[in-house]
């Protein structure tokens, strides 16, 4: 794919790289910020069941990593790695370690029996970005002259695509997973009720909203909402090279997602965290320097700083 080609679907800056790269380590630190690491220390180690490469630690190396000392060895190294990529410090060392250390929490979160594809869109982006120079612009590295100089528009070009389509992969997969499994039961009108509603009675969501018990009165239009989310699903790869196409699969899913939370009791956090790839963060800010108002309240205070 040329460069004139590429620059018509993705924006080809090392600034729109590194904007990406700082948005999603970052997520990603806040959200491990707020998990209690240590929470997990305290199931037994024979619960678990290491899965892929999770199989290559002996049983030795478990026991010493799950305990409280252990799990909080683990978190704060994990956050000095994620807050140094996503501030574009030694980015070349610290996307790497973060990827590889977040890979590592999630496949022992995962070999407790608990799979939750939220994630992994994210993971793999996290790992491509580690193989980028996303360190170019937006970041500590670029400042203090560390990086190289600026590549072509492909460089940068071609990883934004890449993350574009790891998600939209994971929507069209989904989609095309229901109709393998379930073909066109997975229509049937009293699918979607009995699916959020077996959610909703779970006890271990973090929301126990009960909206899922309204469903079975409302079953003439179940059916068409099941078709319409699939039909959005397989849709989501427009997103990647139509702009008409992002205006409306983006906020759909933004929708969606939000609705799971009041009739399934379940997010997607990290999902909506990849649509950030979607967007263009520094012709964004650009457009919003132009901003009247915006702008003055900028001007300000870059006045006020400069006369401290």
């Amino acid at each position: 794919m040329e460069s004139g080609t590429l620059k018509r679907f993705v924006p080809t800056s090392a600034a729109a790289l590194g904007s990406i790269r700082a948005g999603l380590f970052g997520f990603v630190l806040v959200d491990v910020l707020a998990t209690g690491f240590v929470d997990l220390a305290r199931l037994p180690i024979t619960l678990m069941r290491p899965t892929g490469l999770m199989q290559l630690f002996s049983w030795s190396f478990y026991e010493i990593v799950l305990t409280p000392r252990g799990m909080l060895v683990l978190k704060i190294a994990l956050v000095v790695s994620l807050a140094a990529a996503s501030a574009g410090f030694l980015t070349s060392v610290s996307t790497k370690s973060a990827a590889l250390l977040f890979l590592f929490y999630q496949g022992l979160v995962r070999s407790f029996g608990h799979f939750n594809h939220d994630e992994m869109p994210v993971v793999y982006m996290l790992i491509a970005l580690a193989f980028t120079p996303c360190g170019d612009a937006w970041s500590i590295d670029s400042l203090l002259h560390r990086t190289r100089t600026r590549l072509g528009d492909v460089v940068y070009g071609f990883p934004i695509l890449l993350l574009r389509s790891l998600l939209a992969w994971s929507y069209f997969s989904s989609a095309v997973i229901k109709m393998r499994v379930t073909g066109l039961e997975y229509f049937n009108s009293d699918n979607l009720p009995t699916v959020a509603i077996l959610h909703s009675l779970d006890n271990l969501h973090t929301t126990q909203h009960r909206l899922a018990f309204w469903l079975p009165s409302a079953l003439e239009f179940t059916a068409v909402i099941t078709f319409l989310i699939v039909l959005w699903e397989l849709a989501f790869p427009l997103a990647i090279f139509s702009k008409l196409a992002r205006r409306i699969i983006l906020p759909l899913g933004i929708i969606f997602h939000v609705s799971t939370i009041f009739f399934m009791n379940i997010s997607f956090p990290y999902h909506l965290a990849g649509y950030l790839v979607f967007v263009d963060w520094p012709q964004l800010v650009g457009q919003l320097e132009r901003v009247p108002y915006l702008s003055q309240l900028g001007r300000r205070l870059k006045l006020s700083s400069a006369t401290r």
